[in-house]
C-alpha cells in the first residue's frame, strides 16, 4: 500500500502497474476497509487525500482502475476523471456521498464508468476491473418483467423505453428488484441505498417519484407497491411469466 499527499510525487514509471488501485478517499474509516480487502485479493492500493495527489500519482504510473470519492480536496473528482480519461480507457469509479449527487453526475458526464456506494465493496470494485471471480461477481444486469437496469451502463428500461432516473431513484429501484419481490422496510433501504439511516420520508418522497417516472403497467399496475407499516417491494407478477395482454 502507498499513502500520498499533493506534496508527494511517485517515482515515474510509464507501465500500467499489475492490480494496482488507485484510492482517492479522505475518511480513513472508509479507506482502510478497502484497503485491507484489496489486499486480501492481491491489489494493491495506492491511497491519496485529495485530488491534485490523484493527478500526479496517475501521471506517473497508471493503475489498474480508479476509485475516487465524488467530493475531493484540491482538486475536484470532475477535473481527475476528465484528465484520466483523456489518456486512458481504464475503469474510475465515483464513490457516492448520501448528501449530494451533483458532483457524482458531473463525474459520470466527464467519463467516469459508474458511481458505486460508499463504504465500498470489493466484490463490486474488482469486477469492473476484471479481478473477480464468477462466483462473487455482482449481477450488473437486473430484470424483471418488462423491467430492465444494467448497474454498468446507469440505464434502465421499461417495456423497451429508457427512463432518465436519478442516482438515487437508480440505486432504489435496483435495490428493490434484487429483493425478488420481498416487501422491505424503510430503514433497510436507507441502509442500502444511503448508506445511513435517512429522515422519515426521504425514502417516501424518492419511491414517490420513481413510481411517477414508472407510471402504471398495462398488466402488473404499480410496479411498485406500499404495504403500510411493513415498507416496499415490487409486484410480485413482475417475476412471473409475460401473459400476452389481449387487444
Amino acid at each position: 500500500m502507498r499513502i500520498g499527499s499533493s506534496d508527494e510525487l511517485p517515482n515515474p514509471d510509464p507501465r500500467v502497474a499489475l492490480h494496482t488501485l488507485l484510492l482517492t478517499e479522505h475518511e480513513p474509516a472508509v479507506a482502510k476497509p478497502l484497503i485491507d480487502d484489496a489486499a486480501a485479493r492481491g491489489i494493491d492500493v495506492h491511497w491519496y487525500h485529495d485530488g491534485a495527489a490523484a493527478l500526479l500519482a496517475v501521471g506517473a504510473e497508471l493503475p489498474t482502475l480508479v476509485v475516487l470519492a465524488a467530493k475531493t480536496a484540491a482538486v475536484s473528482s470532475e477535473i481527475v476523471v476528465a484528465a484520466i480519461r483523456a489518456r486512458s480507457t481504464i475503469p474510475i469509479l465515483v464513490g457516492a456521498f448520501a448528501s449530494d449527487s451533483t458532483n457524482e453526475r458531473r463525474a459520470l458526464a466527464a467519463g467516469a464508468t459508474a458511481v458505486v456506494k460508499r463504504p465500498y465493496d470489493i466484490a463490486t470494485i474488482a469486477a469492473f476491473a476484471g479481478l473477480s471471480s464468477p462466483a462473487d461477481a455482482p449481477d450488473f444486469v437486473l430484470a424483471a418483467g418488462p423491467l430492465r437496469v444494467d448497474r454498468l451502463a446507469h440505464a434502465v428500461w421499461l417495456h423497451g423505453r429508457e427512463l432518465a432516473l436519478s442516482h438515487r431513484e437508480f440505486e432504489l429501484l435496483a435495490y428493490l428488484l434484487e429483493q425478488n419481490g420481498r416487501i422491505v422496510g424503510q430503514e433497510m433501504i436507507s441502509q442500502a441505498v444511503w448508506g445511513h439511516s435517512t429522515e422519515t420520508n426521504t425514502v417516501a418522497v424518492h419511491v414517490k417519484r420513481l413510481r411517477e417516472k414508472l407510471g402504471t403497467d398495462p398488466q402488473h399496475g404499480q410496479i411498485i407497491r406500499t404495504i403500510r407499516g411493513l415498507g416496499y417491494g415490487l409486484a410480485p407478477s413482475l417475476y412471473q411469466p409475460e401473459v400476452p395482454i389481449q387487444p
